[in-house]
């Protein structure tokens, strides 16, 4: 500890002696195509220091003094500009964003424009989001600031046609998490979870984030695995300063913090940084139970697990807290940017609990009749650490090398505690109460090297990026015991009576580890060309290699009563409570003949799998602009894909799987300029959605809380989607913006998750024959001045910013085969599971730079959404809507070094309810069934941020 706070004291003092002083950077554009400028020359005038811009169009002058600058730009065939009132404050930088008009011929011959710093700047930002290649939407640091969201996954939430499901998994389009494809700093991300296609966006906080971007049309650059969205994290770049800061929270859940808490009496050294010591691991030495291994044998090796407490420990909870240390470094050699580095840690600690109803269904039902009922307490200690370490070296205007590194934990620690009755139509004066011991770990490691490279005097552009990820999820141990008593007296409860599996049982521990690799390279290469007198077109060809590799493993076992060769259990450790009934001294044998509990091995054959792919992939893209108005991107994509599985069905049963499949996927993107600050955009695509390793292992996993099976499948095909876009948008300057946008979606061999007839509860990956989705889309962003007509500068209602988005999304299925089921030809209008129906986004944004204060409120909606798809037997499991309200107030103090928040989040705190819908109506009824329903906390957080 002395040596950590010796690191911090010393990183703090380091930028005391640093030398500071004034920068001016920025990136020079073309204004009616977007396309950086590389080698435009920018004089600053007072100085009469003339540099040029990189290979990206970017500069930047350096140790300024305090003061009020001008800079002249200029480019072959484009007008001279002069920007004034640029304003340096001491230490601090002044970002200048330069577009740069085509000279006209014939006419009146114009040689230079001017314009003010802030006008420039804001201008140049409405050309890059017009010029964008495909259909995107996205948010910035700057906007993340004002929200008080503290995790990725609370970010997308903010972006039109987005939305999150479980707090973590992305949904783009009403479309669900498989159909969607996560990359952060360009490079793929695997999927985090063993039992979905999907990635835990909240395993990245808000803080790390420069911008995050969705791109919902395909071009060819772009990886074609997609149906809903390409979400595309950017973690900070490096800074254009030295600066360390400094960041602490306290948060307060209105539901448990100050109250009593409960917890696994088992707890780690290392809990505290969402990592499992190996405490609740195997413990070494327990190899297979069966061979040449006696009942005796067993019994010895079952009191290794003598040191693993089974109690429930209680305590007050403390509040949530958060620390977020960064630190960055930009050198300069010869008066230029060399060498630039960011480091940050971040650290959240937040304790949640969850309190609601869980309801058991006759599995055959057609009116939903009720067979069970239960009362959820869940207490969840979540702890998610992250670390940031980027470096770029800019060796010349046209070479930069640039290395990223990210590590997160995303920890769950979480306590079950159930009391109910399990069947009150058979045994109506049996209850139960189970408490379930769940501990989750999520780490992920990514690193990308890449370089810009602008060789020979063609202007050609080379880019290249090498990664390397990896995904660690592991379950060390979920434990469960579960008691059962008569009514009306509970005073004598006793070991519930069921065999050993992962549904029922008591005294059970499941463990699971899986462990994923990716490793990928690819390289571009950009050739500005001249088409029909436009300098603006360029042709674009790539080509790269990606290949993933999992090795999953899981074991289930068990302690039951030690009843054979000979001996006799004691029966009356069955009613000892938690805290005793596995104590070492009541494992093995007890005494002569008498015995107490003993290690039984349930594992299944198909426990285990290991999986690979390799893809290799080749693209042509052409962006050629001409008449002026008119831009077309067009060309396909080629995609191999080669997909391994090894597993057991059965002891003699083995799955090896080895596809290889080549697709061509075309797409073309039409933008017609109808006025500087309006476009059309038209855009069709293919695009492919390939079954996850977890999709096609047969391997069985229950999850507790939801109390239903999920089940790979072998036979699943990829699906195959024609993709068709129109959007209008429109720019008015001043950071506003409004588009409509509309969508059509073709689907052949979707794959949905559903439940398997006759099975209790239990579903599969399964592909429907087809599906067909479409949709609307509209977004605004504007000023409420000018909604009312004022456009006096600095005005007070110039001061409001007014956002919201909103989607409507309809989709039709046509089912296939259900396993030995021919169901296609029956009749069924419901959507996709997963797809969202419609999707509201809004919020209202007061900011104030002369008082330092600004102020959001926000809402987001959801409309009800199935979770997992039914069938002929069985009615669809939806997801209710709910609305969620979000608010801050922040605040600048000493010369904009410190700010100081207030957040709360989920106001309105509406419960998260599961229900079947019964009648078919797609929306909570009276003659529904509630599956589930849980109470939501309203959480409140107060935090200061300095900045040295």
């Amino acid at each position: 500890m002395n040596r950590i706070v010796h690191l911090i004291v010393s990183i703090l003092f380091s930028n005391c002696i640093i030398a500071q002083s004034g920068k001016i950077t920025g990136k020079v554009i073309d204004a009616s195509s977007g396309q950086s400028l590389n080698n435009a020359s920018v004089t600053l005038i007072e100085k009469k220091r003339t540099i040029t811009s990189d290979q990206n169009g970017n500069f930047s002058f350096n140790k300024l003094e305090a003061g009020t600058y001008s800079i002249q730009c200029s480019y072959t065939g484009h007008l001279d500009k002069i920007i004034e009132e640029i304003i340096v404050k001491g230490d601090d930088n002044s970002v200048v964003n330069i577009s740069l008009l085509v000279k006209e011929s014939g006419g009146v011959v114009v040689t230079a424009t001017r314009t003010k710093a802030a006008g420039e700047s804001v201008a140049s930002l409405l050309i890059a989001q017009k010029n964008s290649a495909s259909v995107s939407d996205g948010i910035t640091a700057e906007s993340i600031k004002q929200t008080p969201d503290r995790s990725t996954s609370d970010v997308m939430k903010r972006i039109s046609g987005a939305s999150i499901q479980d707090d973590r998994f992305a949904i783009i389009r009403g479309l669900n998490d498989r159909y969607n494809a996560a990359f952060i700093n360009g490079a793929p991300l695997p999927s985090t979870e063993s039992d979905r296609k999907a990635f835990a966006f909240d395993i990245f906080p808000s803080a790390i984030l420069d911008n995050l971007v969705i791109y919902k049309t395909a071009t060819p650059d772009k990886v074609g695995d997609f149906a809903g969205g390409i979400i595309d994290i950017t973690t900070k770049s490096i800074p254009a300063k030295n600066f360390t800061s400094v960041s602490v929270a306290m948060g307060f859940n209105s539901q448990i913090t100050g109250d009593t808490r409960y917890l696994s009496e088992t707890k780690g050294k290392t809990d505290w940084i969402g990592v499992d010591d190996g405490i609740r691991g195997i413990p070494k030495g327990i190899g297979q139970l069966g061979g040449t291994l006696t009942l005796p044998d067993v019994a010895n090796l079952t009191k290794l697990f003598g040191d693993y407490k089974w109690g429930i420990n209680q305590g007050t909870t403390s509040p949530n807290f958060s620390f977020q240390l960064s630190k960055g470094f930009n050198l300069e050699r010869k008066q230029k940017e060399f060498f630039g580095a960011l480091f940050s840690i971040n650290y959240n600690r937040n304790f949640t609990f969850n309190e609601g109803e869980r309801n058991v269904y006759d599995p055959g039902f057609t009116e939903a009749v009720q067979t069970g009922k239960y009362k959820d307490s869940i207490y969840n200690d979540e702890v998610v650490v992250a670390a940031l370490a980027n470096f770029a070296v800019k060796i010349n205007n046209r070479n930069t090398i640039n290395w990223k590194n990210n590590f997160s934990i995303n920890t769950d620690n979480r306590l079950v505690k159930r009391f109910g009755s399990p069947d009150f139509t058979s045994q109506p004066d049996v209850v139960q109460k189970d408490a379930v011991r769940w501990y989750t770990s999520n780490q992920i490691l990514s690193t990308q090297l890449g370089g810009d490279h602008q060789p020979g005097r063609y202007k050609t552009k080379v880019n290249w990026l090498a990664s390397y990820s990896n995904v660690k999820r592991e379950i060390p141990n979920l434990s469960r015991t579960s008691y059962s008593a008569n009514l009306p007296s509970l005073n004598y409860f006793s070991l519930f009576a069921a065999s050993l599996s992962q549904f029922v049982g008591t005294g059970t521990m499941f463990f699971t580890n899986s462990d994923e690799n990716i490793n990928s390279i690819k390289a571009d290469i950009t050739q500005p060309y001249k088409f029909m007198g436009n300098f603006q077109s360029f042709v674009k060809l790539g080509g790269g290699y990606q290949i993933r590799k999992r090795d999953f493993t899981s074991r289930l076992l068990g302690l039951v009563p030690y009843d054979r060769g000979g001996v006799n259990h004691d029966y009356s450790l069955q009613s000892l409570p938690e805290n005793q009934i596995f104590s070492a001294p009541n494992l093995g044998l007890k005494a002569d003949s008498l015995g107490g509990f003993i290690l039984r091995d349930g594992t299944q054959p198909n426990a285990d799998y290991d999986a690979s792919s390799a893809l290799s992939h080749a693209y042509l893209m052409n962006d050629q602009r001409f008449f002026k108005k008119f831009r077309l991107i067009y060309g396909a994509r080629l995609e191999k894909f080669n997909q391994k599985l090894n597993t057991l069905r059965g002891l003699n049963d083995t799955i090896v799987i080895n596809t290889v499949l080549t697709d061509i996927l075309p797409s073309i993107n039409f933008v017609y300029a109808l006025t500087p600050k309006m476009n059309v955009r038209l855009s069709y695509s293919e695009t492919v959605n390939r079954p996850e390793f977890r999709e096609l292992a047969p391997f069985l996993f229950f999850d507790y809380v939801t109390q239903y099976t999920i089940e790979g499948q072998e036979n699943l095909q990829r699906a195959k989607i024609k993709n068709y876009d129109f959007r209008y948008e429109f720019f008015p300057g001043k950071a506003q913006s409004f588009s409509v946008s509309a969508f059509y979606k073709e689907f052949k061999n979707p794959i949905e998750l559903i439940f398997i007839p006759d099975l209790i509860n239990q579903a599969i990956y399964n592909n429907a024959q087809s599906a067909e989705v479409y949709g609307f889309e509209a977004e605004f962003r504007t000023l409420l001045s000018t909604i009312v007509g004022i456009n006096r500068e600095n005005s007070f209602l110039s001061k409001f910013t007014l956002a919201a988005n909103a989607a409507y999304v309809k989709s039709k299925v046509t089912l296939g085969r259900l396993l030995n089921i021919d169901s296609s030809k029956l009749a069924t209008d419901r959507p996709l599971q997963g797809q969202s129906p419609y999707l509201i986004n809004s919020s209202l944004t007061y900011k104030d730079h002369k008082s330092g204060i600004s102020s959001t409120v926000s809402v987001n909606r959801v409309g009800d959404r199935i979770s997992v798809a039914g069938t002929y037997l069985t009615a669809d499991l939806y997801e209710k809507a709910r609305t969620v309200m979000d608010f801050q107030l922040a605040k600048f103090f000493l010369k904009d070094r410190l700010e100081v928040k207030l957040n709360a989040r989920d106001i309105l705190a509406q419960s998260l309810t599961f229900y079947y819908d019964v009648d078919q109506g797609k929306s909570f009824s009276e003659s529904d069934r509630v599956f589930s329903s849980y109470k939501m906390p309203k959480v409140f957080t107060f935090s200061a941020t300095y900045k040295f």
